[in-house]
C-alpha cells in the first residue's frame, strides 16, 4: 500500500510538473524613473518593452510550441521585444533538424520599433553560435554584442555571455532619458563597474531554478545570487530576472512556470 501511494504521488507530481512546464504566465510592470526607479505590478498604455528568454529549442521544445508565445506577444503590441539568450538547448541536435522553423517563428513576432537579442551560454554549445546568430537575424532580431545603440530615444546595451562568450563590461551607455541593459546571466552585474549608468537590467539563464523546491531552490552557475524576480541594486537601478520559456535537463518545471515580462515605461520621465 505504501509503495502504491508513492507511485501515485510520483505520477501526480510528474503530471503537475508537465502542466507547469507549458502554463505560460504574462506579467506586467509599471516602470517610473524620477529621482528613484520604481517597478511595480501594473499595466498602462505607455511605451511597452517585452522580454522573453531561454526558449531552449530542443526535442522537448519544438518550434510549433512557440506559436502561443508569438500570439501572446502580438496581442500585447509592444514597441520593443527583447530576447536575453539561450535560443536553443544544443546545436548538436539542430545540426540535423530544420533550423529555419525557428527563424520563421521568430519572424512572426511583431514589434513596431524593433526586436533585439543577445546570446546565452547554450547558444555556443557544439559550436552553434554562428547558426544561432543567423536564426535570430533571419527572424528579424538585431543582435547586440558588447554594444550600445539608441532605439527610439532609449539607450539599449547588450553584453555577451560570461561562460561561453567574451563579455565587455566596460561598454558605455549612450545619452538617453532611459537606459536598459541586457545580460544573460544575472550574476554578471557583479562585474559592471558603472552599474548606476543603467536604469533597468534584464537577464534570464536561471529558469527560476526550474524545479523550485520550497526552502531549497536550485541555483545554477551564473545565477547563484540573483535567480528570480526584481532586485533593486541601487536607488536608480534594478535587475529583473526572467524565468524563461523552455527547460534544460528534465523537460519539467515546478513552481516556476514560463513567463513573458512586459515593462511599461515613460521614456521622457526624469
Amino acid at each position: 500500500m505504501i509503495v502504491l501511494c508513492l507511485i501515485v504521488i510520483l505520477i501526480a507530481s510528474i503530471i503537475y510538473c508537465r502542466y507547469q512546464t507549458y502554463r505560460l504566465v504574462e506579467k506586467h510592470f509599471l516602470v517610473e524613473k524620477n529621482t528613484q526607479l520604481s517597478i511595480k505590478k501594473g499595466e498602462s498604455s505607455t511605451y511597452t518593452i517585452a522580454q522573453i528568454s531561454d526558449s531552449h529549442f530542443s526535442p522537448f521544445y519544438q518550434p510549433e510550441r512557440f506559436t502561443k508565445i508569438v500570439t501572446q506577444l502580438n496581442q500585447a503590441q509592444p514597441e520593443i521585444v527583447l530576447f536575453t539568450g539561450d535560443l536553443i538547448e544544443n546545436y548538436n541536435y539542430w545540426q540535423t533538424h530544420d533550423c529555419t522553423a525557428i527563424s520563421r517563428q521568430l519572424a512572426k513576432i511583431q514589434a513596431s520599433v524593433g526586436k533585439f537579442a543577445i546570446l546565452g551560454n547554450h547558444d555556443y554549445r557544439s559550436d552553434g553560435a554562428a547558426v544561432v546568430k543567423k536564426m535570430l537575424l533571419d527572424g528579424g532580431f538585431t543582435l547586440l554584442e558588447n554594444q550600445s545603440i539608441l532605439v527610439d530615444g532609449i539607450s539599449l546595451t547588450g553584453i555577451d555571455d560570461a561562460q561561453e562568450g567574451t563579455p565587455d563590461y566596460a561598454v558605455k551607455t549612450l545619452p538617453a532619458s532611459f537606459s536598459l541593459l541586457m545580460i544573460h546571466e544575472p550574476d554578471q552585474v557583479k562585474n559592471i563597474a558603472d552599474i548606476s549608468s543603467f536604469d533597468l537590467i534584464l537577464a534570464g539563464h536561471s529558469h527560476g531554478g526550474q524545479i523550485r523546491f520550497p526552502f531549497f531552490p536550485y541555483k545554477n552557475y551564473g545565477s547563484k545570487i540573483y535567480d528570480k524576480g526584481i532586485y533593486p541594486l541601487t536607488i536608480t537601478t534594478s535587475l529583473v530576472v526572467n524565468t524563461g520559456l523552455g527547460t534544460t535537463g528534465p523537460p519539467l518545471r515546478f513552481r516556476v512556470p514560463p513567463e513573458i515580462l512586459y515593462f511599461h515605461i515613460e521614456k521622457g520621465s526624469e
